[in-house]
């Protein structure tokens, strides 16, 4: 009878495990369903913003499915195109987007932003990649080559978190971000100043900077993501 009991008891710990495992299986496959059958993580094109706002500069991102792309774009503080009299304030997250789209004359539907400082970008590359980096560029560097995760799905919304005060960024799209990093090509471009400081101009008796760019150079750039 007592061995009977203890069948019985072993059969109910196993079918207990065996429904925790199916649980937890069901789970994990629903939930990057769900991520990656949202419209942003589904888009071939996202365009993303970081305004590093302690070093007066942003870095505009694309991600082109279509070419297996990310093109990084550094943009300086007062950054003024003369090709179309633009000029940026990179503390604007919108005018990045609205600067960088008609530099390159690319757009696309899903943008996001995030305004960070070197510290943030510090904790966040701990968080994710285990060690600190030391710029920008060498975190997007290091997703690159980094060995994806099963659960990083899953890890996402804690990473985000690292990205905190102001930031659009959803979970989908912040993990299209890290997921498209180690699939696509990475290339960088600094559009090139015409003059090494901003200039001043006075206009209707307000001043402004601007830091002109060099128009060989944001043709290059154009040239370069058309192929």
């Amino acid at each position: 009878m007592a061995i009977k009991k203890r069948r019985t008891g072993l059969f109910w710990i196993l079918l207990g495990i065996v429904f925790a495992v199916v649980g937890f299986g069901l789970w994990f496959f629903l939930s990057l369903n769900s991520l990656k059958k949202s419209a942003e993580f589904a888009s071939p094109v996202v365009h993303y913003a970081f305004i590093l706002k302690d070093q007066q500069k942003a870095y505009f991102i694309r991600v082109d499915l279509s070419k297996r792309m990310m093109y990084v774009i550094e943009l300086p503080q007062y950054a003024f195109n003369p090709l179309n009299n633009r000029s940026l304030d990179v503390q604007n997250p919108l005018e990045v987007f609205s600067f960088a789209e008609s530099m390159i004359e690319f757009s696309s539907s899903f943008r996001y932003y995030a305004v960070v400082d070197s510290e943030q970008i510090k904790k966040f590359a701990k968080s994710l990649l285990g060690n600190g980096v030391e710029s920008f560029e060498n975190l997007l560097r290091s997703l690159a080559v980094r060995k994806p995760n099963p659960f990083d799905h899953v890890l996402v919304q804690r990473w985000l978190k690292e990205l905190k005060n102001e930031n659009t960024m959803s979970v989908a799209a912040f993990y299209k971000l890290v997921y498209e990093s180690g699939r696509n090509a990475l290339r960088f471009y600094t559009v090139k100043g015409a003059l090494e400081k901003p200039l001043t101009i006075t206009v209707d008796g307000k001043k402004y900077q601007r830091l002109y760019l060099d128009v060989d150079s944001i043709e290059a750039i154009k040239q370069d993501m058309r192929r």
